[in-house]
């Protein structure tokens, strides 16, 4: 399937998976809190990409959930709680620009369904027998999770009283920082591709950190956690954050660098060099 006709389904599904979502939120939520309603319809929508996964044999159908369910949840979230003023209204942009540059940055780099994340065509190799059983844990229900924590802490928000705003233009700015940083590093990442190939990168933001995609990933969410401070200190709005930066960094870096060094002949010499993951000063060679 081209590239082309690729988008066209992808939008066509969910777009379908989307009317599901609201229609099993407003079920939930007549005998459910927003938040569980929400909750439900998340598994629901997550399960109905999963099932279209399986027919087009393809878990690379959910990699677009990660950055386009978010910000149906976040307008629910504001319609349902009834919060529509100017300092919502920062917190939706800051997530819709995050949304926004995720969604643009799957589709660059996106190359149609005939093609299968690595990670997703390792876990065929390694499960055979239960690929699908661990699809659907692992690739789609265990981010829809993640994710779903990690939003929490505007929905703490929008179910407390705004003590110090501050607090919520200060992680306002941290998400946009966060989603600019990541941009910088793809935009980087894909120019150096083009002119060396065979090499691998150490210039602009990636002789500071090996994946600084990765890092203002989890920059935003610490936005989002940092905005939940408004209301006050609490345990229950950090859980996401921190779920995050544990994601990131004992699997989608890890398993990024082993695929690396298997096709990079110089990425070592990146590993001895250069920051794993937070900025920093780089080594000299």
């Amino acid at each position: 399937m081209s590239k082309k006709r690729s988008l066209y389904v992808t939008t066509l599904i969910y777009s379908i998976v989307l009317i599901a979502g609201l229609y099993s939120y407003l079920l939930a939520r007549s005998v459910t809190s927003v938040l569980y309603a929400t909750l439900i319809a998340d598994v629901v929508m997550t399960t109905l990409i999963f099932v279209a996964s399986i027919g087009f044999n393809n878990s690379s159908l959910y990699d677009p959930y990660w950055s386009v369910i978010p910000v149906f949840i976040v307008v629910l979230w504001m319609r349902e709680l009834h919060h529509m003023m100017w300092i919502d209204w920062v917190l939706f942009t800051s997530v819709f620009v995050w949304a926004i540059r995720l969604t643009m940055n799957w589709i660059t780099d996106f190359k149609g369904y005939n093609h299968e994340d690595f990670r997703y065509v390792d876990f065929r190799k390694q499960f055979p027998k239960i690929y699908w059983l661990v699809s659907y844990f692992g690739i789609h229900l265990f981010p829809t999770v993640i994710v779903f924590i990690s939003l929490y802490p505007l929905y703490f928000i929008w179910t407390n009283t705004i003590n110090s705003p501050m607090y919520v233009y200060i992680g306002a700015l941290i998400m946009i920082g966060g989603a600019m940083i990541s941009y910088v590093a793809d935009h980087q990442r894909r120019i150096h591709k083009l002119q060396h190939p065979n090499q691998s990168i150490r210039t602009g933001l990636w002789q500071y950190s090996r994946h600084p995609n990765y890092f203002g990933e989890v920059f935003f969410w610490f936005g989002i956690y940092i905005s939940s401070v408004s209301v006050g200190v609490a345990l229950s709005p950090i859980v996401g954050f921190v779920s995050m930066v544990a994601l990131f960094n004992f699997y989608s870096v890890p398993k990024m660098e082993d695929k690396l060094l298997q096709n990079k002949t110089d990425y070592q010499l990146v590993i001895d060099t250069v920051p794993r993951f937070f900025f920093r000063k780089p080594k000299a060679d």
